[in-house]
């Protein structure tokens, strides 16, 4: 049997529970509580919302390289005359 004197105390348990953030996670959670309070929880409303804003990206992107591969074919254009009839 022991004797003792001064009974030490249990020493406190250390609960930590690190936080983790994620800047991108959160701006997504708010925007679908905003599309849910305005009455577009709808998974489907929010596919179509993306199919729309991609095409509209691609119609600009697609403007974009006509507009520079037709500048492209009018410069070697003009080289091909310059070099059938100036040199």
């Amino acid at each position: 049997m022991q004797i003792v004197f001064f009974r030490r105390p249990k020493p406190k348990q250390f609960e930590y529970k690190p936080r983790y953030y994620d800047e991108e996670e959160e701006r997504l959670r708010k925007r679908r509580e905003e599309m849910e309070k305005s009455g577009h929880g709808d998974t489907s409303f929010m596919q179509s919302e993306i199919d729309r804003r991609w095409r509209r990206l691609d119609k600009k992107n697609r403007s974009k390289s006509r507009g520079l591969t037709l500048l492209v074919y009018l410069v070697i254009a003009a080289l091909l005359v310059y070099f059938i009839f100036f040199a």
